[in-house]
C-alpha cells in the first residue's frame, strides 16, 4: 500500500502550492499532502535531519520527507552511515515522544506476559494475532526448541512483554475483533494464548476495549507493521527479534 502512496503523492510535483503568506510552511505541507491524498492523516511536520526537507508522519504509515513547497517527496527509511555499516535512523523527537507515551500507559492498557521474578526490562509490542511473526514471538515467551537446542524465552531472560493491539487491516477488521475479544476476556492472557495458537475463541465485545485507541497510538509511534517493539529508551524495533538478540539489544 505504501508503494501506492509514494506513486500517488509524487503527483504533488504538478499540484498547485498553497501561498506561503497565508500560513506556515508546516501548515502548507499538511494542506498540500491532504489535498493530494485526503484518505490519509498527516501529522508531526518538522525539519528533517538533513537540510532542505521536512519530515511528515503518515498515521499508521511511513515517515515522508517533503520539500518546502510540498511539490516533491520521498517515502522510506533513513539510514546513518558509519565505519560499522548502515543503521536505521531514529528521529530523536519521536524517540522521546514514544518514551513519554509508553510511560503514560497504565497496566490495564496492555496484556502483559511477565517473568516469574523481577522484570529486567519492559518491552511494549504492537501485535496482530493474524501475523505470523507475532505468533512466532509469542511462541518464544518461555523456553523453546530451535534446531534441537533448548533456548531461553523472553520471560526466562527477564524481559516482560506488554502487548498493545494493532490490527493491520484496520479497526473494523476480523483481526480487530479477535484482539477485542482478548482485551474483553476475564483471563486476557489465556485468550491471547489461544488466539496466538490459532485456537477457536468465542467472540466478545465490550465498551472498554482499547483496540481503536491502540491503533491510533501506533500511528503516533510510527508503527506501520507488526510486531513492532517499543524499547525502554523509546526506540522502535520494527519486526521480530529472537529472545537472546532482544536481550542483547537491551543490554541484559
Amino acid at each position: 500500500m505504501w508503494k501506492q502512496l509514494a506513486v500517488g503523492l509524487i503527483a504533488l510535483a504538478g499540484a498547485s502550492a498553497v501561498s506561503a503568506q497565508s500560513s506556515s510552511v508546516e501548515d502548507n505541507i499538511i494542506e498540500s499532502l491532504s489535498e493530494a491524498r485526503p484518505d490519509f492523516e498527516f501529522t508531526d511536520v518538522r525539519p528533517a535531519p538533513f537540510d532542505g526537507l521536512y519530515q511528515v508522519q503518515v498515521t499508521g504509515g511511513p515517515v515522508l520527507y517533503v520539500n518546502e513547497d510540498a511539490s516533491l517527496m520521498i517515502a522510506g527509511d533513513v539510514f546513518t552511515v558509519g565505519p560499522n555499516g548502515f543503521a536505521r535512523y531514529e528521529d530523536p523527537e519521536l524517540v522521546k515522544k514514544r518514551k513519554e507515551l509508553a510511560a503514560s500507559l497504565k497496566d490495564k492498557d496492555s496484556i502483559a506476559f511477565a517473568p516469574e521474578g523481577e522484570s529486567k526490562a519492559v518491552v511494549y509490542v504492537f501485535t496482530d494475532v493474524d501475523c505470523g511473526f507475532c505468533r512466532r514471538l509469542h511462541s518464544q515467551m518461555h523456553s523453546y526448541q530451535d534446531g534441537g537446542e533448548t533456548k531461553p524465552g523472553y520471560n526466562d531472560l527477564g524481559i516482560e512483554i506488554r502487548y498493545l493491539a494493532y490490527p493491520r487491516a484496520g479497526v473494523n477488521s476480523p483481526s480487530a475483533r479477535k484482539l477485542e475479544t482478548a482485551w474483553c476476556a476475564d483471563d486476557r492472557q489465556a485468550v491471547m494464548d489461544r488466539l496466538k495458537n490459532l485456537q477457536a475463541v468465542d467472540t466478545q465485545s465490550c465498551d472498554s476495549n482499547p483496540v481503536a485507541e491502540h491503533y491510533r497510538l501506533g500511528g503516533q509511534f510510527g508503527v506501520n507493521g507488526t510486531p513492532a517493539l517499543i524499547l525502554p529508551d523509546g526506540s522502535m524495533q520494527p519486526g521480530y527479534l529472537p529472545p537472546e538478540r532482544l536481550a542483547q539489544t537491551l543490554g541484559l
